[in-house]
């Protein structure tokens, strides 16, 4: 299995997805070999997982104790400003691990592991399955870069098998780059099993958050939450809004706040660690993903395992799994806006989408993802 990151390194969704699929496959009994740019490292006796990084440092992750087989994980060189040298170099490396290993299948997450991935399956002469977490045309709508276009679409015509996270995102792929629809599959992410959900809080009606956690990038419509919060903070005045992560559009954010006249109620964080990003779950009321274009959205899932109320667009893969959320088309500032004053003012609103996403959650783990994930491997074998 080749992705570009893997916790500790998380810049996003991307880095969880890899780990829950990892953790999945290997409690189903499937031996996994993941090879990363850089990752922490691990080794164990028991059956855990073995990371190599670039320092040698080492640091291990919980697997199930029955998992017999060992799931390894290695590194090469990371990334270090330029992304597509460090691509190609991530490449290089994956191929030269995989020529002391054997294995039967190579899969691969999204374009910057899909060279790899095409490298080491061409060189062992096995199968290629490409999983799409999201495109460039999701990433970076206004200016899709044709380099990416161009890997992404010979590695989905090359893949015996395309994997994606959503109806939405399996449509895009057909539609952008003509895969036939027999050879995708769609296998939405998953939250990490736990205990219930916590009821709903009520919101202390003198400090409720609102939370926007997430790259700060077109894709995720930071813009849309901003101009909401604005319609939101004329009838509510009280309410804070925190908007969470780093990306191209933070400064223009910043800006439109100020515009807006809501700069001393919106708080920007910048990028978040993991533990500070449990705090914020901990604080916030409502979680809002507003995104124009997302292909799945595990941000939401995490939410609402934690009792936090959500409210996702319309155009998120998400919202085919969440039946236990609000939902709003990404250009509806007014919707979004009524949305997040009826989650903060009625409190059998909130129970009830808590309710439905507990339900949610029970149909959405990373073991069962492993499950099904194994059974397409097989097919594919087959």
């Amino acid at each position: 299995m080749l992705g570009w990151e893997y916790p500790p390194h998380v810049t996003g969704g991307l880095a969880i997805a890899c780990q829950g699929l990892v953790r999945g496959l290997s409690s189903r009994g499937v031996e996994v070999t993941f090879v990363a740019p850089r990752a922490a490292a691990a080794a164990r006796d028991d059956g855990g997982a073995r990371v190599l990084g670039r320092s040698g440092e080492a640091s291990a992750y919980a697997r199930p104790a029955d998992a017999r087989p060992r799931s390894r994980l290695d590194a090469g060189p990371a990334y270090d400003g330029d992304l597509f040298a460090a691509v190609a170099r991530y490449a290089e490396r994956a191929l030269a691990l995989a020529g002391a290993e054997r294995f039967d299948l190579v899969h691969a997450h999204d374009w910057t592991a899909w060279p790899a991935g095409l490298a080491v399956a061409r060189a062992a002469g096995v199968p290629l399955v490409a999983h799409v977490h999201s495109l460039e045309s999701d990433r970076s709508p206004r200016a899709v870069d044709a380099r990416i276009a161009a890997l992404e679409r010979e590695a989905l015509h090359a893949a015996a098998r395309v994997v994606c996270v959503s109806a939405y995102t399996a449509g895009e792929v057909e539609r952008r780059y003509g895969v036939p629809r027999a050879r995708l599959a769609v296998l939405h992410n998953a939250v990490e099993r736990g205990a219930p959900p916590p009821p709903p809080r009520t919101p202390d009606p003198r400090r409720p958050l609102v939370l926007f956690l997430g790259r700060v990038t077109d894709q995720k419509g930071p813009g849309v939450f901003l101009e909401a919060a604005a319609r939101v903070l004329e009838l509510a005045p009280d309410v804070r809004f925190a908007l969470c992560g780093t990306g191209d559009r933070l400064a223009g954010a910043i800006e439109r706040a100020a515009e807006l006249g809501i700069a001393r109620r919106v708080r920007f964080t910048g990028f978040l660690e993991r533990e500070e990003v449990e705090r914020m779950y901990r604080l916030a009321d409502v979680f809002v993903l507003p995104s124009l274009s997302e292909p799945f959205g595990i941000a939401p899932l995490e939410a609402v395992a934690r009792g936090v109320p959500v409210i996702v667009s319309r155009q998120s893969g998400v919202s085919e799994v969440l039946s236990g959320a609000l939902k709003v088309d990404a250009w509806d500032v007014e919707g979004l806006a009524d949305r997040i004053l009826a989650v903060l003012r009625r409190p059998a609103l909130r129970a009830s989408l808590a309710a439905r996403a507990a339900r949610d959650l029970e149909q959405l783990s990373w073991e069962g993802r492993g499950e099904r994930l194994e059974h397409l491997f097989e097919a594919v074998l087959a």
